[in-house]
């Protein structure tokens, strides 16, 4: 129960917190581009399959519910 949470929160705080952090938020170049937007880009890529993970376990869930109320019947 804990671990969707915990797979969406850790990219969704990295997010949030780039403007503080000093190695992100500088006169930096990562890759040739802004390490703001590669920073950025790292962890919406990273947020894409903790979703997709959240979403799939949560429809799991409701259709194992689902399941389960209709064998008591």
């Amino acid at each position: 129960m804990f671990l969707p949470w915990l797979l969406t929160a850790v990219p969704v705080v990295a997010l949030l917190s780039a403007v503080w952090l000093p190695f992100v938020n500088g006169p930096h170049l990562w890759f040739g581009m802004p390490s703001l937007l590669v920073w950025s880009v790292i962890w919406v890529l990273a947020l894409t399959p903790a979703l997709a993970f959240v979403e799939r376990r949560h429809t799991a869930l409701a259709a194992g519910a689902r399941n389960l109320q209709e064998e008591r019947r």
